[in-house]
């Protein structure tokens, strides 16, 4: 079962994948296009409810994450995962040094909405306050300080 879940969302990212190579993507929202959100976000959410993130292979976290930086516009991702707080929090310990800042920035953005955790969310927020990219630094920022003035 839990395989079926995991293709599940692989093909639907490759279907995204194969459609972007037809797309002209030079201009910033070019991903909200795309006229298959629905069921990438059905994946996402049956992966996120049914297989706790530890469970997930290397390369699922890489395609999760990747899917996850494309929907920056609409966020419906993240917060998919601000419902599941464990997986986020695991999810987010594997994506420090994802290698797109698109992912790196929302992760930061929903450690900041958990009411959860608040310690290891904190620790977590002060390594992303430190990324390489000024827009995680900030996201984090403010995440954190929204956890400090709670």
């Amino acid at each position: 079962m839990d395989k079926q879940f995991e293709s599940q969302l692989i093909k639907e990212i490759e279907s995204f994948v194969i459609w972007s190579k037809t797309v002209e993507n030079s201009y910033g929202e070019w991903e909200t296009d795309y006229l298959n959100w629905d069921r990438i976000y059905i994946s996402t959410n049956n992966l996120i409810e049914k297989i706790p993130v530890g469970n997930w292979s290397t390369e699922l976290v890489n395609k999760f994450l990747f899917i996850l930086a494309r929907d920056n516009e609409c966020e419906n991702i993240i917060d998919q995962l601000i419902d599941h707080p464990t997986q986020l929090i695991d999810l987010a310990k594997q994506s420090l040094s994802f290698n797109d800042f698109e992912a790196r920035w929302q992760i930061a953005y929903g450690l900041g909405e958990l009411t959860v955790n608040e310690e290891e969310v904190k620790l977590l927020l002060k390594q992303f306050i430190i990324d390489e990219v000024e827009y995680v630094r900030r996201r984090a920022s403010f995440a954190y300080e929204k956890k400090e003035n709670k």
